[in-house]
Order: C-alpha cells, then sequence, then structure tokens
C-alpha cells in the first residue's frame, strides 16, 4: 500500500527535479507553521517529462497573507521557485535576504509590466527546466482584467501553465491542473479569473 501524503504538506507533492534541497529544519519549521494555523497543501504536481519549465498561476491573490502561507507552502514543499517581487522589499537587510533566499526576482512596480516578462523569460530560459509563481492578477487590489504576461511568458518558453490557489474558506492551498492555453488570449483569461471564483479569497471585494 502506498504511503499517504503528509496531512499538512510533504515534498512528495512535486516531482523530485523541482526541489530546493533545503536544509530539513527549515522544511520542519515550515510544516508547523502551517499546522499551527491548520493549514495544508493539497493536491500535487505530477511529474513532468524532460527538463520542462512550469508557470504557476495562483489565486485569488488580494491579501499579503496569500504569500505568508505560500511562503510556508514553498518551504513544507522544498521546492525550488522563482517570483518577482517589489525591488524596495530587496534592499531590506532582513526581508531582502530571505526573499533572495526564497528565489526572489526583483522588478520595479512603479513602471508596471516594463521588462518582467523578459525579466522572466531570460531567467527561465537559462535554466534548466523551472518552475516560477505568478499573480495573474499583477496586484492584491480588484482589477477588472488579468494580465497577459504568463500567457506570453509559457509561449516563449515552451511551458506548461498550472494551476493553484488560495484558499481561505478550507484553509489550504491547492495545486490542482495544467492548464491548456487556447490561444485567444481574451478567452483564456476569462476562463481563469472565473476558475479562481471558485475559492475562498482573504478579501473577496479586492477579487
Amino acid at each position: 500500500m502506498a504511503k499517504k501524503l503528509n496531512k499538512i504538506v510533504d515534498r512528495k507533492q512535486i516531482p523530485f527535479k523541482y526541489r530546493a534541497r533545503r536544509p530539513k529544519i527549515v522544511q520542519w519549521a515550515a510544516r508547523l507553521f502551517l499546522r499551527s494555523f491548520r493549514w495544508k497543501v493539497e493536491g500535487k504536481i505530477p511529474s513532468v517529462q524532460g527538463n520542462e519549465n512550469l508557470i504557476i498561476i495562483a489565486g485569488p491573490h488580494t491579501s499579503n497573507w496569500d504569500g505568508v502561507f505560500g511562503f510556508a507552502a514553498i518551504l513544507g514543499l522544498d521546492a525550488k521557485i522563482s517570483f518577482f517581487g517589489k525591488h524596495s522589499l530587496f534592499d531590506q537587510p532582513i526581508l531582502g535576504r530571505f526573499l533572495n533566499y526564497m528565489g526572489g526576482i526583483p522588478v520595479d512596480k512603479t513602471n508596471p509590466g516594463k521588462g518582467l516578462t523578459e525579466m522572466a523569460i531570460k531567467n527561465m530560459q537559462k535554466l534548466n527546466g523551472s518552475l516560477i509563481a505568478m499573480s495573474p492578477e499583477g496586484t492584491r487590489a480588484k482589477t477588472e482584467k488579468f494580465k497577459t504576461g504568463f500567457l506570453r511568458i509559457a509561449k516563449a518558453v515552451e511551458g506548461k501553465i498550472f494551476l493553484a490557489s488560495f484558499d481561505f474558506d478550507k484553509k489550504r492551498i491547492f495545486l490542482d491542473t495544467f492548464f491548456d492555453p487556447s490561444g485567444d488570449n481574451e478567452l483564456d483569461l476569462s476562463y481563469v479569473k472565473e476558475y479562481f471564483t471558485q475559492f475562498g479569497a482573504k478579501r473577496p471585494e479586492n477579487y
């Protein structure tokens, strides 16, 4: 009989090739944090062929708490993953070191979209298969339209898009399934926006 996954989070929920191999004490602390808040990670990212680049889009993104539980999940999964962060945060002594440790990429958000997609593409092309996490909204504030960055990145690096969610109603981060774009950006963005409505946002008014 196969061994059951840890009820909180288990690194077996991601393919071996995407693991960061962080110290076990770090992974343990992250799992303890999630357990203390009664949160868990459900689902898994299936094994992929070859050196695939995966773009994980996570939503609904409405609060800083998304990042808190997201970081805990990344550490608990022992995932090697890149993400974008406001460049000024990286200048702070302690927080900046933590964001770099976690795989953060600083971007100047005073110039929205300027070079961000190109930076992501360059980052993924230099790696032999990588994970990058993005918020399709591009902001915690309410937005009427998602950004096309993740679609452009996936096309440029021939990567797969994977859907994940923050579900505050069920206190979980859900690793769900791959999303295959149709080629019609408007249709695809509409689908993804509707997909995330089934999950409980921390601040629903911001979605």
